[in-house]
């Protein structure tokens, strides 16, 4: 009974369902079901609208909000030398970011700096010093880094340090040509040299794409950008790398020997202009901060200085191409001693009496000069000078290029008139000399002076070249009249240029010994002397201009200079395999090491980065002279390359050439194929048939 009970009680608990719930119920279904319907009804006019009449609206906003424009920053363009061996180039490498911040408060300042010097010696601990005390959260250190330095520092675990991937300009070859190549700036515009003179061509510019940007990620619309786009023109140089290491060689050997204040050496080609080398002292490396200003100027192209006993062979070339003088008449040189007007006197450093025009120019006569000087005139003898360029900036692509200093005729006094006869009271530098000397050594043709042989655009095709178009000067009969005059300077006992003798050779030339101007007149013991000559002299293949700037111990350019121009001639007549006057057989050259990695650790390069890259547009060139082989690993087949070639090729496959000879090469002691890394390879050379 009590069970029943409770029974009847839970269903009390449990109240029965009233028939106006239930309609409640559905009346709420239906409500609901109709704001689905009309939701869906007005989801869907809503689309229709979006997909009609505001589909462009909003398509343009979509892509205001996801559509960028994908950057491939620009590349610089590479500086190759005349074999297409690689000068300047943009490498991939690594640079430090530091939280200035973070590195305090760790107290990793010192364990930075020590890790960093540790990596690049040459870096400044002071400027890392400044960086690390800035009060930010970002700094990006200038020192670029290779993948095995950024491995190196990451083991150390310096805290608030990251790396970010950049680009340097690297210079494989060190201080090799840095006057010519010039050098970039921490903004990517070049600063001095090609880089500079040719900045626009060479810095590339950036290539844009379209792409959508969605939660970190990107799809490119229409590929990836055309690399070349991107990337500057290649520019060929004249150099020669072969001769400019000779060059740079010989140079070093004259600072050695006379300490001077500055030199130049120039080797120009007289049949076209083109400057097979180029070098100055003081110098630098352009992989690394400049200490002092001035070892960047380059002397050769931006000094002026009186060019001296140099321009007696343009008075006299001017004097016999007006038929003033004659070749074998004489003159009196007053025992060295003349006073030419009531308040001058002109001396000679060689006292003679009676000397044809020939002997003249042997001797140096400054007296003489002016003698025949007096027979042109004022008005005539500017208008000649001005003839040979002299008082104009030479046409070549290197930045700051001098015009020199030559007074107006009008201007001149009458010891004016006699001092410039013989290259005093006005100004040239290196390069007007030398190319005004060219044009007597190329039959009286002038070409202006290049230093860049053509422009390459990304896919190898010519922008543009160097197409010498030359201005006669003088007739081939007086051009070839003064150079064998200036035979008798070096090989005859009158001459002064006796010590530029080239054995087996016939040197036509010319010494220069200028006071230098101080603030009161010239200056005592202040000396500029060179030695100017082409070889061989009936057929010359070069110019050389050798310039010291103070020499000391000894100041007579016969004495300074010559002695370089005269091992300098040498080897290049090797280099080139020119026959020799007296028809004996050369002596075989002396090997040559010529190992790209003794080169770049010799010239303090940047080491364990890949400053080798293979040249843009070489595929597309086809089998010419810049079409080298690639190398992958082993031994390569160096037979028809030619030295730079070879050299250049060596460098990459990790082996050593030791080289024989000049020209292409012809054979090799070792075969090509796989080899250990640093095998030693004797290639030989011969010139071209």
């Amino acid at each position: 009974m009590s069970e029943k009970r409770g029974n009847i009680m839970r269903k009390n608990l449990i109240p029965a369902p009233m028939a106006s719930d239930m309609r409640a119920v559905g009346t709420r279904a239906s409500l609901v079901g109709a704001a689905i319907c009309a939701a869906l009804v007005g989801a869907g006019v809503k689309a229709t609208r979006l997909a009609t009449v505001e589909h462009e609206a909003y398509a343009e906003q979509g892509n205001r909000q996801q559509l960028r424009s994908f950057k491939l920053a620009a590349s610089r363009g590479e500086i190759v030398d005349r074999d297409f061996m690689t000068l300047a180039v943009d490498d991939r490498v690594h640079k430090i970011a530091i939280n200035p911040r973070l590195v305090r408060a760790r107290g990793a300042e010192e364990a930075l700096i020590e890790a960093v010097l540790e990596i690049e010696p040459d870096e400044s601990a002071d400027y890392l010093r400044e960086e690390i005390a800035k009060d930010k959260a970002y700094r990006l250190l200038r020192l670029p880094l290779s993948d095995a330095q950024v491995k190196a520092l990451q083991a150390k675990g310096i805290p608030g340090v990251s790396f970010e991937p950049s680009t340097a300009r690297v210079y494989p070859r060190g201080l090799l040509a840095s006057h010519v190549l010039g050098r970039v700036g921490a903004q990517g515009s070049g600063t001095a040299g090609v880089e500079l003179g040719l900045d626009m061509q060479l810095r590339g510019r950036e290539a844009l794409s379209p792409a959508y940007f969605a939660a970190g990620k990107k799809l490119l619309v229409d590929g990836v950008p055309d690399p070349g786009v991107a990337r500057g023109d290649t520019v060929v140089l004249t150099i020669d790398s072969q001769i400019q290491a000779m060059v740079e060689e010989e140079i070093n050997t004259l600072v050695r020997q006379w300490n001077p204040v500055g030199t130049s050496i120039l080797v120009l080609d007289p049949r076209n202009g083109e400057i097979l080398a180029l070098a100055n002292r003081p110098t630098y490396d352009p992989n690394h901060p400049v200490e002092r200003a001035h070892q960047t100027q380059n002397l050769a192209v931006q000094a002026a200085y009186e060019p001296g006993s140099t321009l007696k062979a343009v008075t006299v070339a001017a004097a016999l191409e007006l038929g003033a003088v004659r070749e074998n008449e004489t003159f009196y040189c007053e025992k060295g001693r003349w006073k030419y007007t009531p308040r001058h006197t002109i001396h000679d450093a060689h006292p003679a009496e009676w000397l044809t025009v020939t002997e003249i120019l042997a001797a140096s006569s400054n007296i003489c000069t002016t003698k025949i000087a007096d027979r042109l005139g004022k008005q005539t003898l500017s208008k000649w000078v001005k003839k040979f360029h002299f008082g104009e900036r030479p046409g070549v692509q290197l930045p700051g290029a001098t015009a020199g200093l030559l007074a107006p005729p009008e201007k001149w006094s009458d010891i004016q008139m006699a001092n410039i006869s013989f290259g005093q009271g006005m100004a040239a530098s290196p390069l007007q000399v030398a190319a005004a000397f060219g044009a007597l050594a190329n039959d009286g043709v002038y070409h202006d002076p290049t230093i860049v042989q053509k422009i390459l655009d990304s896919r190898g095709g010519t922008v543009w070249e160097h197409g010498p178009e030359g201005e006669r000067l003088v007739r081939s009969a007086t051009a070839k009249t003064v150079m064998r005059m200036l035979e008798d300077v070096v090989h005859t006992d009158l001459g002064t240029g006796e010590n530029a003798h080239v054995d087996g050779y016939r040197v036509a030339g010319k010494t220069s010994t200028a006071q230098k101007a101080g603030s009161k007149g010239y200056a005592d013991g202040m000396y500029y002397s060179s030695f100017i000559g082409a070889l061989p002299a009936r057929a010359p293949r070069v110019v050389i201009l050798v310039s010291v700037d103070v020499p000391e111990g000894a100041h007579y350019g016969g004495d300074v200079a010559a002695p370089s121009f005269a091992r300098l001639g040498a080897q290049l007549m090797t280099h080139l395999g020119v026959p020799r006057d007296d028809g004996k057989t050369p002596p075989p050259p002396k090997p040559v090491v010529v190992a790209a990695k003794q080169m770049e650790a010799a010239l303090g390069v940047l080491a364990d980065i890949d400053v080798e890259p293979s040249l843009p547009g070489v595929e597309e060139r086809g089998s010419g002279a810049a079409a080298h082989p690639k190398v992958s690993t082993g031994m390569p087949d160096f037979t028809g390359l030619t030295l730079a070639q070879a050299v250049d090729l060596a460098g990459r496959a990790k082996v050593e050439l030791r080289a024989t000879g000049s020209g292409v090469a012809v054979s090799q002691d070792v075969a090509p194929g796989q080899v250990e890394s640093g095998r030693v390879v004797q290639v030989a050379f011969a010139p071209k048939q």
